[in-house]
């Protein structure tokens, strides 16, 4: 997908006096190793977490909560919808892989 045809969104979240963001330029580089979209506000599961992660490491102590905000804007989806994904990819990971301690959230 190109630039111009992205649905990647430019994010910015507050806390603790503290703004961290995340560019449509890097939700690209995590689309660019596997992960994609359905269409515009249907991010997969896989990028979904991808972005998750990629906004925690960039959150660090802010929590997951304000990561969870942060992929979500980036992603052009809910919390709620986040959550839901990274939920539904959780349990498809343990049924899959046999490992019931797998977790993101």
């Amino acid at each position: 997908m190109s630039e111009q045809q992205t649905y990647f969104r430019d994010a910015a979240v507050e806390a603790g006096g503290q703004v961290y963001t995340f560019s449509v330029a890097d939700g690209q580089e995590i689309e660019g190793r596997g992960h994609y979209w359905h269409g515009p506000g249907e991010p997969s599961t896989w990028l979904v977490v991808g972005v998750f992660l990629e906004a925690r490491s960039r959150v660090g102590d802010a929590g997951a909560d304000v990561a969870c905000e942060l992929a979500a804007q980036a992603l052009g989806i809910s919390v709620d919808k986040l959550r839901q994904s990274i939920e539904w990819h959780e349990n498809y990971m343990r049924w899959h892989d046999g490992d019931y301690e797998y977790r993101i959230l």
